[in-house]
């Protein structure tokens, strides 16, 4: 599990891929290297740990909402709550490893 995300790198030659290219291969059960062109798994390591990180901030995100705001409009509550995700689909390219 990573608490800390770090670069994604070929655990052949340890070529680093950008932000954009791990973007790309995380749905992608194997990858190619395009460096040394040999194959690899792509593991979705973090992904759980990303996951409870979501539900503690969206309960943290309602428990302020409610509590200090009294009344919240339903539009108001669903921008506070889509921030988190929309963090959690740019987070998870971070949360990728590439295995032998």
């Amino acid at each position: 599990m990573k608490l800390f995300p770090k670069h994604t790198e070929c655990p052949y030659c340890r070529t680093v891929y950008r932000y954009g290219d791990v973007k790309k291969a995380v749905w992608k059960k194997e990858q190619t290297c395009y460096h040394c062109k040999k194959t690899f798994k792509v593991v979705r390591s973090g992904f759980l740990f990303l996951a409870t990180e979501l539900i503690l901030v969206y309960a943290m995100i309602n428990a302020v909402a409610i509590g200090v705001m009294g009344t919240v409009s339903f539009f108001a509550l669903f921008v506070m709550n889509m921030v988190p995700v929309v963090a959690a689909i740019l987070l998870l390219p971070l949360y990728i490893d590439f295995k032998k």
